[in-house]
């Protein structure tokens, strides 16, 4: 059993969800796999539409289990970007450079499979786009390092680019579903509770939100908080079409 990991200093753990949070619906199975995963120190790919929950089962499932990570929220465009932002993160010295990204990829590189070697982490590479043959190799080295491993998150798997050939196992691949019925219909309920809405059409916008989401446990939870917006509301009616309009150019966006 590898060794506990400890806390990252200067790295802000992001929470697992925020104040006004629902419950964590309808993914025990995930998070179970998740976390034992996790406790091996098991690299894995978790696959979903945007909206799906898979940020919120990663933060959930790191929260839950004490591992401190290295979070990469915003998937860089080229190879140096990644390097500059992990070498950040893990606390690198740029040595006789003026700052680190005036240091050159090859030495970035350098600096953070030493800190890794030295310390090992999990690092979280969430909303991955296609990946080049170089951040391939690079992630290829981070993955086999020992206690080392990744967490990638997706819309799907021809999103990965080359880091298909790494993340290949269906073994290694948890997919986000949307949520069955009975867990939408209780996480809307729950929102509506929290949001304070009370309106005349309570059964018939949860009807509409039901449909509108498709199961997307983001689409309800954004549809629920616009809902408790005034903009939103005619008396004690809920304008549903604006509403929609705006929770599907949020989730684009």
């Amino acid at each position: 059993m590898p060794p506990p990991l400890t806390e990252i200093p200067g790295i802000p753990r992001k929470p697992a969800m925020d104040d006004r949070r629902p419950s964590f619906l309808a993914r025990q199975r995930e998070l179970t796999c998740l976390l034992n995963a996790l406790r091996e120190r098991q690299s894995r790919l978790i696959l979903g539409p945007p909206g799906s929950g898979k940020s919120r089962l990663v933060a959930e499932a790191l929260a839950r289990i004490g591992e401190p990570f290295v979070r990469v929220p915003l998937w860089p465009a080229v190879l140096h970007d990644l390097l500059t932002d992990l070498a950040e993160r893990l606390g690198c010295r740029p040595g006789s450079r003026p700052n680190l990204k005036s240091v050159t990829s090859p030495g970035l590189k350098s600096l953070i499979l030493a800190k890794l070697r030295a310390k090992a982490r999990c690092i979280v590479l969430e909303n991955v786009r296609p990946a080049e043959p170089r951040t391939y190799r690079f992630l290829q080295e981070v993955h086999y390092l020992p206690g080392c491993c990744l967490l990638v998150t997706a819309c799907s798997r021809d999103s990965l680019g080359h880091l298909r050939k790494l993340l290949w196992d269906p073994r290694e691949t948890i997919d986000i579903k949307p949520l069955p019925r009975s867990s939408a219909t209780q996480l809307f309920d729950e929102m509506a509770r929290m949001e304070g809405i009370v309106v005349g059409e309570l059964p018939a916008l949860r009807a509409k939100v039901l449909t509108a989401a498709k199961g997307n446990p983001g689409q309800i939870v954004t549809m629920c908080r616009l809902a408790a917006r005034p903009e939103y509301r005619a008396g004690d009616r809920i304008r549903f079409l604006p509403l929609r309009i705006d929770a599907l150019m949020g989730s684009i966006q």
